[in-house]
């Protein structure tokens, strides 16, 4: 009995830490580098570029950027921005690059790759926990995907 209640309390321990680095972070953004202030993307445009379809904004072709530095921040994208999960993402993007030659989104794995793939990819667009593009000035969130 008493190895069940520590359990139950290292469980609820567990998710709420979870959930803490959520509320910190306070929000997953679209971050880009491009100079120009009218880039926003409606959530289908977001869901098409993540999935390997040309998306242009001002006559170039957007190039997605996944961060998957963070297994919260990529569990958030799957779910909330592309509303399905990390197996049926998989197979679509595979689809895309048999059937149609479309290029897999190039993927990150630290803040310092997300900040080099924004700076030196022309016209890349990625993700991003909000605090994480503090203090980046040629980095800037174009537009809120999830808030807790």
């Amino acid at each position: 009995m008493q190895t069940r209640r520590q359990f139950l309390w290292l469980a609820i321990a567990a998710f709420c830490a979870g959930r803490a680095r959520a509320s910190d972070d306070n929000a997953v953004v679209l971050a880009t580098a491009e100079p120009d202030p009218a880039v926003s993307l409606t959530s289908l445009q977001v869901r098409k570029l993540f999935l390997g379809f040309t998306v242009l904004h001002a006559g170039n072709a957007l190039r997605p950027v996944r961060n998957r530095s963070d297994a919260l921040l990529d569990k958030i994208f799957l779910q909330h921005v592309m509303a399905m999960s990390a197996e049926t993402y998989g197979r679509r993007l595979l689809a895309m690059t048999l059937q149609q030659g479309r290029q897999r989104p190039v993927a990150v794995y630290s803040r310092e790759q997300l900040i080099e793939a924004l700076l030196g990819i022309p016209h890349s667009v990625s993700f991003a926990w909000q605090s994480d593009l503090a203090g980046i000035p040629a980095i800037r969130a174009v537009r809120t995907l999830w808030r807790p």
